[in-house]
């Protein structure tokens, strides 16, 4: 018995004693207090709003890495699986600033290219609609030449609008705020891409990024157009009206 209450009390006074050696430093940030104050700590810098749209896989990392910081009871232990925790929390951190900061300098270069291309579309459509009138004229009976035509004149009217579409969207692109609270389309596209160019992000091919994302966010506006598009609706804005 009398073994029993002094094995009891040195694991109070060992318990106590731990309470007040849950102390670290991480950037800057002193971590000190009781294995829970610091846990609920924790938990509240990866609930904050800024990881909100995290992808599911990268939470799914994070959540693992902070269950298995908050199950060690002894402060060595906590301290390098709360590390661990941190390093990843801050990497997608700085990952999102820089995701950010690419996506912005694509959108203000997507939102400059439709003003320098949107002449060249119209143009495309023109003479699209030119060659149809006059594979009319010259032969009607070429069934073969006039669907050709009028496929590309489709095709060219499709791309000229979904363009016009787009580039509606964009001019009402200001600011970083676009991408910091970014509208419904923006927000989608941002959280879609985000796992594909964190992955790039942490292979080190931060100069692939505003490529692929580039890219990406034409197909996608584009893509987004086709069901908004009224191809009996089609303000020529350059050339004489048709």
């Amino acid at each position: 018995m009398l073994m029993f209450l002094i094995s009891l009390l040195s694991t109070a006074q060992y318990v106590e004693n731990s309470r007040n050696t849950y102390r670290f430093k991480y950037r800057s940030e002193l971590y000190k207090g009781t294995r829970l104050q610091i846990t609920s700590k924790l938990e509240a810098l990866k609930n904050d709003s800024k990881f909100i749209d995290i992808p599911i896989e990268i939470v799914n990392e994070l959540n693992s890495l902070f269950i298995k910081t908050k199950k060690q009871p002894i402060p060595k232990h906590y301290k390098k699986h709360a590390i661990k925790f941190l390093d990843a929390l801050y990497n997608y951190e700085d990952f999102a600033n820089a995701y950010e900061s690419s996506l912005y300098a694509v959108v203000k270069k997507v939102k400059k290219d439709m003003y320098v291309v949107d002449f060249k579309f119209e143009r495309e459509f023109t003479k699209a609609k030119v060659r149809l009138d006059r594979k009319l004229n010259e032969n009607p009976t070429n069934i073969e030449e006039f669907d050709t035509a009028k496929k590309e004149l489709i095709d060219s009217q499709t791309k000229l609008l979904c363009h016009r579409w787009m580039k509606g969207k964009f001019e009402k692109y200001k600011g970083i705020d676009i991408v910091k609270n970014p509208d419904s389309l923006m927000k989608t596209f941002k959280k879609t891409e985000a796992l594909p160019v964190y992955k790039l992000y942490n292979a080190d091919q931060i100069e692939k990024i505003e490529h692929y994302l580039e890219n990406q966010i034409i197909d996608f506006y584009y893509k987004k157009s086709l069901p908004e598009i009224d191809p009996d609706v089609l303000d020529l804005q350059y050339i004489t009206k048709m």
